[in-house]
């Protein structure tokens, strides 16, 4: 065997290779760079056995090594056609693209190995080609599965990187390029210009295997190509290694320049590689103090938080009672205000009936006035009542599917004294789609609405509108009652409801003996029903709009 030049060339290069597969194979476990892992460990051994094939002097193991050359030159065109299916969202090729490829593989192992359908023999030729062959009459076979499979490869890797963005986009670019530019050389020099009869330049195919290695490497380093993690320290093993595996092929002669270079540049790599490391150990050292500092201040916040938990926790826990408290006071004052407020309903009732003697028309009139005081007062003790019920986590609600039509016809009824005396229009529709049924508490919304079309009324013009329109929409059921009343301002709509007793100025100046609680009771209920309440004015004597909104299908807990 005699080595040459070219063969420790082409044998560096393939350690080059091999060790660049193994910072791929440390560096990431996705499917597409052991795929790519593993496809440049077969371009290493096609490598490696091209240096031997220019170094051998017997016709027998050349015959072997060219027709492995060739072989190999074909699992590598495949495993590269699958690696373009891959990469680079690691989609995994069908079983029956996996089934081909093997029978393919197959059927040319055997023609190259076993039969002169492909190469016939090798003939020495001397000089730097070293070795000449005979292609058999199906050569063509392998030419033309060669160039199609890797024109199909590079093709998806162009569609590919056309429709990539962000980050992957200079990863298929990169990638492309190499395998574009690495295919060219060894396609000329060890395919196409055999078919000629030219054997020279057979050498330079491997070698030329720098190039997509520099492409693919600098992609790592810059790009974290196929998500490969690579590390200064990787690189400089690497430099490393291919350094002691040129000096095993430095002739023993004194050639003190060579050696004192390789020493120089071996110091020089150890140097940097040392640094790096004492500048990782120092950074987990203060990644260690800084966990534990972390530690400390975590126990110290969780300790605060605990504290102030506890300290949220023992004032809900007193707020709870107080509500309690007032909740118990409010029904205790109510039951005892409702005795003697009904008592004095029924004397005022049994005086007006005549009982105590001939009532006159100023007493009539006097007695009428003191009876509609005691029924404000009643209808007081029972908001007092229902803003008792209304405390966090209460059920209050009695639920029946039902449709709100008949509340509507009731209270136009009950209020149609005051809709005549202020010559009101109500536009409401009697439609019974208008009004589908839903999950409610009948009695509870009745009141609601009363209240709602009570300040509708009562804070109205004389000869003024009312109209009542129903929408179904996403599935939410919305009342929606306008008036031509008096109106609100815009920071008033906000704070009636939100604020129990608060009223507007327009309101108290129309109705001074009104409280204000109604609407807060009305906006609570609704709340209780999942539902939403609004009200909304485009200012004063522009008259309000009243919203309503409620679940249509809404499954409620009894």
């Amino acid at each position: 065997m005699d080595i040459s030049i070219y063969a420790i060339i082409i044998w560096i290069t393939a350690v080059i290779i091999a060790s660049l597969d193994l910072i791929i194979i440390l560096g990431s476990r996705n499917l597409s760079s052991k795929t790519f892992a593993f496809l440049s460990f077969i371009t290493a051994i096609w490598v490696v056995s091209q240096g031997f094939f220019a170094s051998t002097d017997s016709i027998a193991i050349s015959n072997v090594l060219i027709r492995l050359q060739y072989f190999l030159g074909l699992i590598i065109t495949i495993g590269f056609y699958h690696f373009s299916i891959i990469y680079p969202y690691d989609t995994k090729p069908s079983k029956k693209q996996a089934i081909l490829s093997v029978v393919v593989a197959i059927i040319f192992g055997y023609l190259y190995f076993f039969s002169n359908f492909l190469i016939v023999n090798t003939t020495y030729i001397g000089g730097i080609g070293k070795w000449a062959w005979e292609f058999g009459s199906f050569h063509w076979l392998f030419e033309i599965s060669f160039c199609a499979l890797w024109i199909v490869a590079l093709s998806k890797l162009y569609k590919a990187y056309r429709k990539s963005t962000g980050k992957l986009r200079p990863n298929l670019k990169n990638m492309f390029w190499a395998l574009f530019l690495g295919i060219i050389p060894p396609t000329a020099v060890n395919i196409i210009l055999p078919l000629t009869g030219y054997y020279n330049l057979n050498w330079f195919g491997p070698i030329s295997s720098i190039i997509w290695i520099f492409i693919v490497a600098y992609s790592i380093m810059r790009y974290h190509q196929m998500d490969v993690r690579a590390v200064i320290t990787e690189v400089l093993a690497l430099a490393m290694t291919v350094i002691f595996f040129i000096n095993i092929f430095i002739d023993i002669s004194p050639n003190v320049v060579i050696r004192t270079s390789v020493f120089i540049i071996f110091l020089i790599l150890a140097y940097y590689l040392i640094k790096i490391s004492l500048r990782e150990s120092r950074q987990k050292e203060q990644l260690a103090d800084l966990n534990l500092n972390l530690a400390q201040k975590v126990a110290e916040q969780t300790a605060d938080i605990q504290r102030a938990f506890e300290t949220e926790k023992k004032a809900r826990r007193d707020l709870e009672k107080l509500n309690d408290s007032k909740n118990q006071f409010i029904m205790i004052t109510q039951h005892h205000l409702r005795t003697p407020v009904t008592a004095i309903d029924l004397e005022l009732k049994a005086v007006l009936g005549g009982a105590c003697g001939p009532v006159t028309p100023e007493l009539k009139t006097s007695i009428t006035d003191a009876r509609t005081a005691s029924n404000r007062l009643s209808h007081i003790i029972d908001d007092f009542l229902k803003i008792a019920e209304l405390k966090p986590g209460g059920s209050i609600l009695n639920l029946s599917r039902q449709s709100l039509m008949p509340a509507i016809d009731d209270i136009l009824g009950e209020l149609k004294l005051d809709i005549v005396r202020l010559h009101i229009s109500v536009n409401c529709s009697r439609d019974a789609a208008d009004w589908p049924e839903l999950s409610v508490d009948f009695t509870k919304m009745r009141e609601i609405l009363l209240i709602v079309m009570e300040n509708a009324v009562k804070y109205n013009r004389d000869r003024g509108s009312i109209d009542i329109l129903t929408s179904t929409h996403d599935g939410t059921f919305e009342i929606s009652i306008k008036n031509s009343g008096i109106g609100i301002t815009s920071d008033e709509a906000k704070k009636i409801g939100s604020a129990v007793c608060y009223r507007g100025d327009s309101a108290r100046s129309q109705n001074p003996t009104g409280m204000g609680i109604g609407l807060s009771v009305a906006k609570a209920i609704i709340r209780a029903h999942h539902g939403t309440f609004s009200i909304t004015s485009c200012g004063k004597g522009k008259g309000a709009l009243a919203v309503i909104a409620l679940p249509l299908r809404q499954a409620f807990a009894e």
